[in-house]
């Protein structure tokens, strides 16, 4: 099958293409789709075109196959970069379209590229008026997304990066409930801060680098003071880490992923902040990553997340901020992997933003579908609903076992890998964040109890519509990956292999890995 794939010549033209049919798409459906609501809104969008949604879908699955594709070219056996691309861009700067995915940025384009339609089919009902705009805006993050997976150039890195932000910002701000601006406004604020500051800190890098060029691996092989890159380290990091939502940057999350529309809400659960950390942050600054009181701090502030979110979402009353605050329960065990550095702990923490993807968009899906149904997703509102729609409790009984990693599942890999790999190294803080996979449980089941079972008392719940044949499609997949990847995780482990086993060595045993940092101060 490979060599039949390869024959085409996959490698030479599947990344730009990834990238660029979204932006094409985006403009056929801005221009040519028809508005579902046209007739009643009075919307100047052509009456004779086809559905924006129908067309919106139809990019994102041709996007998928694209990434399916990219999927069965690709070798795990070869180092390195695969699919590469450079073309010339910015010559003055030394900046280039570098394009190319290895075993860690792959089972993430593959992730986002599966999980959009999905969540788009899912949600199709959810948003109604100005579709054509909500369909070219979903496609412009999907753009971005692919683009800050596949990008090798920090300078296309960042452009990518913002592309993914101010969709995002607009489809909360848009379509999200009424009353939802302060959530949109908190959301662009904190994003946005971090952003510039990684900016401010490539422009460092290039700077120092000779101003030659923005490859990643040139400035990798960089010489930098130990001091630069502590700075350096910071601005990157803070930008990932409030893109991620790690505790104390993560109260701007479940305000926007409440008031999001349920497409919005799915997308901001991926964990492309985690994927920036491992690419990125760490590789480029790896004297910083391995400072004592720097590696210590964050490792203490994942444990901290892991705890923090699975108790904080035992207290929640409503569906979606029980999935907001678990996702960023999940967010710690994945920031404990990457910054224990051994192989184990990062194939888990990769495993981990994977399964974390799953199962989360799912959550996310099904409370997006209750909600269209009820109007709500307030726990107290329900209560014995699954004797009324028993494919939907089927479905959020799966998903909510996979999400408190549940062995059989896609959540429990990632996890345990986590939790073994972090052990060797700092088995004190390894066996705090096992509590974590305790209060996941019972938060987990506490949902499923007030809303599943239990008494009706109101009786109005009692008419709730069971999932259609179009959710059921959606959630089946979903179910079989939660179960496939639970049973066969060999699929994303044996490409994840090499490159953690690199990013391993580069960071701790390399030539630029001798962390003789100075102490941090702060009269410095």
């Amino acid at each position: 099958m490979r060599d039949v794939i390869l024959s085409m010549n996959v490698d030479r033209w599947i990344l730009p293409a990834m990238l660029l049919w979204p932006l094409v798409a985006a403009l056929l459906v801005r221009l040519w789709g028809r508005d579902v609501d046209a007739d009643a809104t009075g919307s100047a969008a052509p009456a004779g075109g086809p559905d924006a949604r129908v067309l919106t879908l139809a990019a994102m699955v041709v996007e998928a196959l694209l990434a399916l594709l990219l999927w069965l070219s690709f070798d795990p056996a070869q180092r390195g970069w695969q699919a590469g691309v450079e073309l010339p861009w910015l010559t003055d700067l030394g900046a280039t379209i570098s394009l190319g995915v290895d075993g860690l940025s792959l089972p993430m384009v593959v992730l986002t590229a599966c999980v959009v339609p999905l969540a788009l089919l899912g949600s199709w009902d959810n948003v109604r008026v100005r579709t054509p705009a909500f369909g070219a805006l979903a496609l412009l993050l999907l753009c971005g997304l692919i683009g800050v997976f596949v990008t090798r150039d920090l300078l296309l890195f960042y452009l990518a990066w913002e592309l993914m932000l101010i969709p995002t910002y607009l489809l909360v701000g848009v379509w999200g409930r009424e009353g939802t601006s302060r959530a949109s406004l908190r959301y662009v604020l904190f994003t946005l801060v971090g952003s510039l500051l990684m900016l401010v800190a490539i422009i460092a890098l290039w700077n120092l680098g000779g101003g030659t060029t923005l490859d990643v691996d040139a400035l990798r092989a960089v010489a930098l003071s130990p001091r630069a890159q502590l700075f350096l380290f910071a601005a990157f990091f803070s930008a990932f880490a409030v893109k991620s939502a790690l505790v104390p940057f993560h109260t701007w999350l479940p305000d926007a992923q409440s008031a999001a529309p349920t497409f919005a809400a799915v997308t901001l659960g991926l964990k492309v902040g985690a994927y920036g950390i491992l690419r990125f942050a760490i590789p480029l600054f790896p004297a910083a990553a391995t400072h004592e009181l720097v590696r210590g701090t964050i490792l203490v502030l994942s444990v901290i997340a892991v705890v923090y979110g699975a108790l904080l979402a035992m207290t929640q009353r409503d569906l979606k901020r029980v999935n907001s605050y678990s996702s960023i329960s999940h967010l710690g065990f994945i920031m404990l992997g990457s910054f224990a550095l051994t192989q184990q702990s990062v194939q888990g923490a990769v495993m981990s933003i994977v399964a974390s993807g799953i199962s989360t968009s799912a959550l996310f899906l099904l409370a997006g579908m209750l909600e269209d149904r009820t109007g709500t997703t307030d726990l107290a509102a329900f209560g014995g609903i699954a004797r009324v729609v028993p494919w939907f409790s089927v479905m959020l009984t799966l998903v909510m076992l996979s999400t408190v990693a549940l062995p059989g599942t896609n959540g429990f890999v990632g996890e345990f890998l986590v939790l073994l790999g972090s052990y060797a190294e700092f088995p004190a803080l390894a066996v705090v964040a096992t509590t974590g996979v305790i209060f996941a449980a019972a938060y987990g089941l506490r949902a499923l109890q007030l809303l599943l079972f239990g008494a009706m008392d109101a009786p109005r719940q009692a008419h709730v519509a069971d999932l259609s044949p179009r959710e059921k499609f959606v959630m089946g997949v979903f179910a079989v990956a939660i179960i496939y990847l639970g049973l066969v995780p060999g699929a994303v482990l044996r490409r994840s292999d090499r490159p953690s086993r690199d990013l391993v060595e580069i960071v701790r045993f390399g030539p630029n890995a001798p962390a003789a940092l100075p102490p941090v101060s702060l009269n410095r």
